[in-house]
């Protein structure tokens, strides 16, 4: 009797690890697959007639290319397939980009999702481990690594400092 009640008890603790191992593993591949998401530090306006989300304060986006900061943010979507998928992303405020082993700083920027654009205005840089660039506008290809800086007027320069053993 006490080795049938031992063996249910047992079984019972198996078919509990189970599942709990089962809900743990979901959790972690959904958040792992998943492309992008968006988080605020103050508030966070979801617009469904419109598609786009609001966000304000400390603000986080990240996509399968690159994660971006700023202080406010408005992000389009469409969906396909039943999900959201950003199309259009508007970064107002402190914006820092980090694509690569690059960063991207600006005041204003904007990414299109069918270019792969991003393009950054307002005393704007990108760092990289071996140089630094700034002007006042940027225009980032991301599908075919190019970055184009520009600078505000004919009395403005764009500048680039490089690091003494760039070449080494």
């Amino acid at each position: 009797m006490i080795v049938k009640y031992f063996l249910k008890v047992r079984w019972s603790l198996l078919l509990i690890n189970k599942l709990i191992y089962f809900i743990i593993y979901l959790f972690f591949f959904s958040n792992l697959n998943a492309e992008s998401y968006v988080r605020a530090g103050e508030s966070l306006i979801w617009d469904s007639e419109n598609k786009n989300y609001t966000a304000n304060g400390d603000v986080e986006f990240k996509n399968d290319r690159f994660i971006a900061f700023a202080d406010k943010m408005i992000a389009n979507y469409v969906v396909e397939e039943n999900e959201e998928v950003f199309t259009i992303i508007e970064l107002f405020d402190n914006v820092v980009i980090e694509f690569k082993d690059e960063l991207f700083k600006g005041n204003y920027a904007i990414y299109t999702r069918n270019d792969n654009i991003i393009k950054l205005t307002g005393e704007v840089s990108i760092e990289s481990p071996t140089r630094i660039l700034t002007g006042n506008e940027l225009i980032a290809d991301i599908d075919n690594n190019k970055r184009i800086l520009n600078s505000a007027n004919n009395e403005s320069t764009v500048e680039v400092l490089l690091e003494n053993n760039a070449n080494d």
